[in-house]
């Protein structure tokens, strides 16, 4: 074009732009940023659609500065693509509180922009202000869309809630929402609240199934322990046609690891290399390592982890650790824990595994020992805490909570269970 004598104008360099910002490349922005600026295209009182699309460059890049500069020099012609574009830029890079002020003095919001702030709100774990937000936009005559309700769901999750995730659920019904990752959303969201029938109803509801939704049943399944159910699932997938991704294969090694479907699961990570052609990622040797340990077979686990092209990360060696103390491998474990010593000296848990593996096997000059060194690194075990919504109430259990009202009934409930799991689950 230069060659030819003409000379680019705005629109091409918007089409420039917006290609150097699929492929990221921040440095040729900058020089598409600087053309323009040479070229007069981004003057005050013209038109802030380049500008705008600069703007939406440098946040995808990761360049908020830079983004922050073109947004300051359009304090008269800023519109709202242009806000709605700083303020996707400061939610992607973890930056709410910026967003938030930009929110606030916007004179007109569309519902994108409202969309974006009802993220700010989740992501931040601050649900009673996002759900405000989710009703104020129905209040200024503004009809929420699929994003909205993608936007509001991880509440459900967050706070445990079968009910709020059923009134979402029906608004997006009632909408005619056949967005396939909404779809896909709500059948993740039904899983973490525990209800995988829900779940798989969402997914027999979706006609058009991709990637996403299979994962996100798959994913549901491993979460419940329902590994014949997800393999069934995964096969189906590869029936029509759809290759599978890093993603839904960690979701199905998982999936086989809690299930007890050792073959499967050695199987599907042979395929892999073999089949897919990817490299296996590190969250999927955990997953091996974990199959293997689970079922007992923690030599051939230990075997797997020293042979791996990789080293082993923490995560790893601690599913190894943990499964050393279920079956008194506590030779093993003194190897294990001395490599997570290495990697996690802050981390109590691992500590404590490799206490109890002492305690377990009678050796209790190692407990001493473990204990000393807990002492050395003040290490502090803190309480756990989990929840559960029952008939819309939240039920809320402490570790060591001695003063809840109903204490002698939830304990002598967690006694039994916690007997009939060691007799179930008893190692040979």
């Amino acid at each position: 074009m230069f060659r030819e004598g003409i000379k680019p104008d705005s629109i091409t360099i918007l089409a420039v732009v917006q290609f150097l910002t699929s492929l990221s490349m921040v440095d040729k922005v900058k020089e598409a940023h600087g053309f323009s600026l040479r070229s007069g295209l981004l003057l005050g009182g013209t038109e802030p659609t380049l500008a705008n699309a600069l703007i939406d460059a440098y946040a995808k890049c990761g360049s908020m500065v830079f983004a922050s500069k073109i947004f300051e020099s359009l304090s008269r012609d800023r519109n709202v693509i242009t806000c709605n574009s700083m303020i996707s830029g400061y939610v992607a890079n973890g930056l709410h509180d910026d967003a938030h002020l930009i929110f606030q003095s916007m004179p007109e919001r569309d519902l994108t922009t409202w969309n974006l702030m009802v993220q700010v709100y989740t992501q931040n774990q601050f649900p009673d202000e996002a759900l405000n937000l989710f009703h104020e936009l129905q209040y200024h005559a503004l009809k929420p869309d699929a994003m909205t309700i993608m936007s509001i769901l991880p509440i459900c999750s967050q706070k445990a809630s079968l009910h709020m995730l059923r009134q979402c659920h029906g608004f997006a019904v009632r909408a005619c929402f056949e967005d396939v990752h909404l779809k896909a959303a709500l059948l993740d969201v039904y899983s973490k609240c525990g209800n995988i029938n829900s779940a798989y109803k969402v997914y027999k509801s979706t006609p058009q199934r991709d990637l996403v939704v299979f994962t996100a049943m798959v994913g549901g399944y491993a979460m419940h322990g329902m590994g014949e159910e997800a393999l069934g699932v995964f096969y189906h997938m590869l029936e029509s046609g759809v290759k599978p991704d890093h993603v839904i294969i960690t979701a199905i090694l998982s999936a086989c690891s809690h299930a007890g479907l050792i073959n499967e699961g050695l199987m599907i990570f042979d395929s892999i290399e073999q089949v897919y052609h990817m490299k296996p990622s590190m969250e999927q040797y955990a997953c091996i390592v974990d199959l293997l340990a689970r079922g007992g077979r923690v030599k051939e686990a230990f075997t797997f982890v020293n042979q791996m092209p990789v080293a082993a990360n923490a995560n790893t060696w601690g599913t190894l650790l943990g499964a050393c103390k279920t079956y008194h491998e506590v030779d093993i474990g003194r190897v294990v824990a001395g490599h997570l010593s290495k990697m996690e000296i802050s981390d109590i848990g691992n500590y404590v595994v490799l206490s109890n593996l002492y305690a377990a096997d009678a050796r209790w000059d190692g407990v001493l020992e473990t204990r000393r060194l807990m002492k050395m690194t003040n290490l502090k075990k803190p309480a756990g805490c989990s929840w559960i919504e029952v008939g819309r109430r939240k039920n809320v259990f402490v570790a060591g909570d001695y003063f809840h009202p109903n204490r002698n009934t939830i304990y002598n409930l967690l006694s039994t269970l916690d007997k009939q799991i060691k007799d179930l689950y008893k190692p040979p």
